[in-house]
């Protein structure tokens, strides 16, 4: 269990130049005029009604602003100010006549504007509750107006909201941007050691491996009279000796997956693996065209013959890892062509038997590996199921799909594990991986969300959903399951689970395991006594995926085990999204839940600022620091993984 400690307080860095917004605005505008067009354009604003409001509230009316250099100056004054001066920024940003008051006719038009800016659609009638809750709470005299004194009371009485203010400051010129924020000195290291040591030692050993097999051989090739050229592609030779076996190592998925059940996983990096293969791949390109251009040089240096069995063998085992190279490429992969890099990945097979033919010395390194990893694929064939009945392919939004099939018998996995898997229907030969998002102990079906990626995805998702009514059988492979990082998130008291996007899909099989055995009194009831999830989505129709579950675990959840935090990151994180969080809160109430998600829990706008969100979840003594289980894109787990750095927090990553 981890030390019960805090991670420190925290302070505020100041704000940052706006140059780069300076430098728009001065392009933009004509000499002597900032207008509502320029500012419009330089803080990318779609209402041109919210830039003219802008410069009113800073400036006052008919003043304005002489220079860029001016408006930046005064937006910087109210966004380093105190709460106070911010609130009556925001007054003069609604008091459209600028008579004292904020009516219902000014507050409805820049909501509706915040709705727009945020990329939100909401029916007129939910609009329309959200202007009366405001001016239902503002209006304190029931005149039909609310002045300077009754909006400051009101925001009074919303804290959260003046919080907001004095911390992040009125975003003015960063839209859907947050101040960063600076921990005390100390936490890094140890944030770095907990996350990264193992993978380091791992990656050093690697790279001295690889330069003690190149300098033996260059020495002992130039010991024995080689040209300088045989020097250099011997010390190749015996890097891709040991980068051919290695690479077989990150494959082993049964293996890892026991390896991460052990207590092996403390201190072999299962978590990495796949990274750990793309490194050894790229290590075995590079080498491989060292080796190759060096052989080429000595040939034509020395006139040799150029088509002994070992040049033969060479060049094409080279021209099959160029063309697994090219298309393992992200362009590939990202571009719709998924099912590219999947074929002419399985022309391992070709290069590997090359390897054994072009190497004599490749048998020593190259036999145990694959040869466990040929004894892990019988296995995993031999292993596989009858072939499950689909029941059920709905697309989703956001190009989604989510598809059910019956469960195979003697089925066992673990929340948060997948599997591969095979349409016959879609692609004969063709095996994809997926998270299941059912739980363990539903008994009757296997459910997957799958993303629209690439052609293969694109069938399932527009092809099965019309093979089924029509009464046909849709048959489903299954080859699995294998375990992930995720899976340990119930075996710890604390956890924060994050997900982006469709990386939701591991912790969804644990939501849904959790609740499940809740309705259960006789399940194994989990370690775990604290669960806080964040869930990133870019627009508000994601949240759809798993919108109902969460709802249900809110309204299970009697003990406080869940902590939902959701955000959408198309929101803006400045003053539309201010508006927004206060007319969401005031009719809170009288509300059926979020307008977003429809969950009890509020949506943020805007990114989070993950230094201080994980920072309030160290605030609990008596639960210890959390762990944070992360799944998503790599943009943003490069975020969450410097911000578990800075906190000394221990992050298990599963990407996608």
């Amino acid at each position: 269990m981890e030390p019960k400690r805090s991670p420190g307080p925290v302070r505020q860095k100041p704000l940052l130049p706006l140059a780069s917004v300076l430098e728009l605005l001065t392009r933009q505008s004509r000499p002597g005029d900032i207008d509502a067009s320029a500012v419009q354009r330089a803080l990318s604003l779609r209402s041109r009604y919210l830039a003219q409001r802008l410069l009113v509230a800073l400036s006052g009316p008919g003043r304005g602003f002489a220079s860029a250099a001016d408006f930046v100056a005064a937006a910087q004054k109210v966004m380093a100010a105190e709460a106070g001066p911010k609130l009556e920024f925001l007054f003069r940003m609604h008091d459209e006549d600028g008579d004292g008051y904020i009516e219902r006719p000014e507050l409805d038009r820049l909501l509706h504007i915040a709705v727009a800016e945020n990329e939100l659609r909401l029916r007129e009638t939910e609009i329309e509750r959200l202007v009366t809750g405001v001016m239902s709470a503002g209006d304190r005299d029931a005149d039909g107006r609310i002045d300077l004194a009754e909006f400051m009371a009101m925001m009074a009485a919303h804290p959260r909201i003046e919080k907001r203010l004095a911390e992040y400051g009125v975003s003015l010129l960063m839209p859907g941007k947050r101040a960063r924020m600076a921990l005390l000195p100390g936490d890094a290291w140890t944030g770095w050691v907990r996350n990264e040591l193992v993978l380091a030692a791992w990656l050093l050993a690697f790279v001295a491996a690889n330069v003690g097999l190149f300098l033996e051989a260059f020495l002992r090739y130039r010991d024995a009279g080689a040209g300088l050229y045989v020097q250099i592609a011997r010390g190749c030779g015996a890097c891709l000796n040991l980068n051919g076996a290695l690479i077989a190592v990150p494959m082993l998925r049964h293996t890892l997956t026991w390896v991460r059940r052990s207590m092996f996983s403390r201190v072999v990096p299962v978590d990495d693996a796949v990274s750990l293969h793309a490194l050894i791949g790229e290590a075995i390109a590079l080498f491989s065209l060292v080796h190759a251009g060096a052989h080429v040089l000595n040939l034509l240096q020395t006139g040799a013959d150029p088509w002994s069995p070992a040049n033969i063998t060479g060049a094409a085992a080279l021209l099959v890892l160029l063309v697994m190279w090219t298309c393992s490429r992200d362009f590939v992969r990202r571009s719709g062509r998924f099912e590219l890099f999947y074929l002419t990945h399985l022309a391992y097979l070709a290069f590997v038997a090359l390897l054994f033919l072009h190497g004599p010395r490749f048998f020593i390194w190259g036999t145990v590996p694959w040869a466990w990893f040929l004894i892990e694929r019988t296995l995993r064939a031999r292993r596989r199921r009858e072939p499950a009945r689909v029941l059920g392919a709905r697309p989703l939004v956001s190009d989604v799909t989510r598809f059910e099939i019956e469960r195979p018998f003697g089925f066992a996995y673990a929340p948060g594990d997948y599997v591969f898997l095979r349409l016959p229907v879609v692609a004969r030969h063709e095996w994809h991986p997926f998270t299941l998002t059912s739980a363990p102990e539903d008994p009757q079906r296997l459910t997957f969300h799958i993303r629209r990626l690439g052609n293969w995805t694109t069938a399932v998702r527009e092809r099965v959903p019309r093979l089924l009514p029509g009464g046909g059988e849709v048959l489903a492979h299954v080859d699995g399951p294998y375990g992930t990082a995720s899976r340990h998130l119930l075996e710890v008291p604390h956890a924060v689970a994050i997900a982006g996007g469709i990386g939701v899909t591991p912790f969804a099989s644990i939501l849904q395991s959790l609740l499940l055995r809740s309705h259960d009194p006789h399940a194994p009831q989990p370690a775990l006594r604290k669960l806080r999830f964040v869930w990133l989505n870019r627009d508000q129709h994601s949240f759809e995926w798993f919108r109902d579950l969460l709802g249900e675990l809110e309204q299970r959840d009697h003990h406080g085990l869940l902590d939902i935090h959701t955000f959408m990151t198309a929101g803006r994180a400045d003053m539309a999204g201010g508006l927004l969080d206060l007319a969401w809160l005031v009719t809170r109430s009288r509300s059926r839940g979020d307008l977003v998600t429809g969950l009890q829990a509020q949506t943020n706008l805007g990114a989070p600022d993950f230094d201080r969100l994980l920072q309030s979840f160290c605030n609990s003594p008596q639960l210890g620091l959390p762990a944070v289980f992360f799944c998503g894109p790599l943009p943003l787990e490069r975020v969450v993984a410097r911000s578990c750095r800075r906190l000394g927090l221990r992050l298990r990553r599963e990407r996608f």
